[in-house]
């Protein structure tokens, strides 16, 4: 399709919902940071997302209240420490809470439903923020991946990206998280391309300018991402500035994982770079010199370990980002469900711990050893 017929889609549909209306923004909100004179290409973006971390476990299942007033404390506690760019993970054809946000069989969105309006709450509310940028997702769409849905997809963001047609281009889409199977399998490389592109149509018919984000085809891990995108035929074939990829990393899981034993695990500074270099090669290859972004990395540390006082885990957040993932042009959004990957405690809406100090590149150490006593 040519851009021509891109350019008369969006303004066709964006002066389709402006007559609509769009409502979810409560009392509470700033008003909807609508679209900015000019929109930030992926490289212009990924320059300046820096470090961020996940709204994990508040709208993809019901750990935490799906709402604004949860929301909030920790938007605001990560951005006074100068995270500019939020992750909202988001469940959408699965019930969360006893409703779905969109209809498993169809993909259309149920524009009354309470959590949805909660979400746009959050989004707006996240875009007022100078310089956030903020990252909406396809979560835990389980029947969706495992039936290989293409027309759901298809329509979900076709909803998705109406919904949101008229928020600044800080609102980027990732259209699809870690697809794997319900045996864990990957997905086809083909299927899901497939469904991606369906996807990101909908979403250029809309907007041409809105980032969209494309991964692998299981865990989202740096290797999968060669095998899944060989080409970039059905995402703009490489010639479309506003696409970027993104990879999760946990590596090694053995230490990084959730219930792995102690945390006293020797690793190097090759397992942290090692996946980031991976996905470089891809980049600079295949990618075209398409910015990377890494959607989740972090230690599961609260899965063993009551309280927070380990050296070694500090050691990798004090790596991760300021001593690999910034040096290499990568933005990071650190894995925080307030649970075992806990960094902000929803109970305290505070940082129990100095995780949060670590990524920033030093934090202060319980003695002088790497592992003490209380990583085992």
């Amino acid at each position: 399709m040519s851009m021509t017929w891109f350019r008369t889609a969006a303004f066709a549909a964006a002066a389709l919902l402006a007559f609509i209306g769009v409502s979810g923004a409560s009392a509470q909100t700033a008003p909807p940071a609508v679209q900015s004179a000019s929109a930030p290409t992926s490289r212009e973006a990924a320059a300046q997302m820096g470090k961020g971390f996940n709204l994990g476990q508040m709208f993809d299942n019901t750990q935490h209240p799906a709402t604004l007033e949860a929301a909030r404390p920790k938007i605001d506690a990560y951005y006074a420490r100068g995270f500019r760019n939020l992750r909202i993970p988001v469940t959408w054809t699965e019930e969360v809470a006893g409703s779905t946000l969109a209809d498993p069989d169809t993909g259309h969105i149920d524009r009354s439903a309470p959590r949805l309006a909660a979400l746009t709450d959050v989004i707006d509310y996240a875009l007022s923020k100078p310089g956030l940028y903020v990252v909406l997702n396809a979560h835990h769409e389980k029947r969706l991946k495992e039936d290989g849905k293409a027309q759901v997809l298809e329509q979900l963001w076709a909803d998705i990206s109406g919904l949101y047609v008229d928020r600044d281009h800080r609102l980027m889409f990732e259209i699809l998280n870690e697809p794997h199977l319900a045996n864990h399998d990957p997905m086809a490389p083909a299927t899901l391309r497939h469904m991606t592109g369906l996807a990101y149509d909908q979403i250029r018919a809309r907007d041409t300018k809105r980032i969209i984000m494309i991964g692998g085809n299981q865990w989202f891990g740096a290797a999968e991402m060669a095998q899944t995108w060989p080409s970039l035929s059905e995402v703009g074939g490489g010639r479309d500035p506003y696409v970027m990829a993104t990879f999760h990393h946990y590596n090694p899981w053995s230490f990084a994982g959730d219930n792995q034993g102690d945390y006293a695990d020797a690793w190097t500074d090759a397992d942290i770079r090692g996946p980031m270099e991976i996905m470089a090669r891809w980049a600079s290859t295949t990618g075209g010199g398409m910015p990377i972004y890494i959607g989740e990395w972090g230690v599961g540390w609260h899965s063993r370990l009551p309280t927070m006082n380990c050296n070694n885990i500090r050691l990798f957040y004090s790596r991760f980002h300021a001593a690999h993932a910034s040096q290499m042009g990568m933005p990071t959004a650190v894995w925080d469900d307030g649970g075992w990957f806990q960094i902000f405690d929803h109970a305290t809406n505070s940082f129990p711990s100095n995780l949060i100090d670590c990524i920033d590149g030093a934090c202060t150490w319980a003695g002088s050893e790497r592992f003490n006593p209380d990583c085992l």
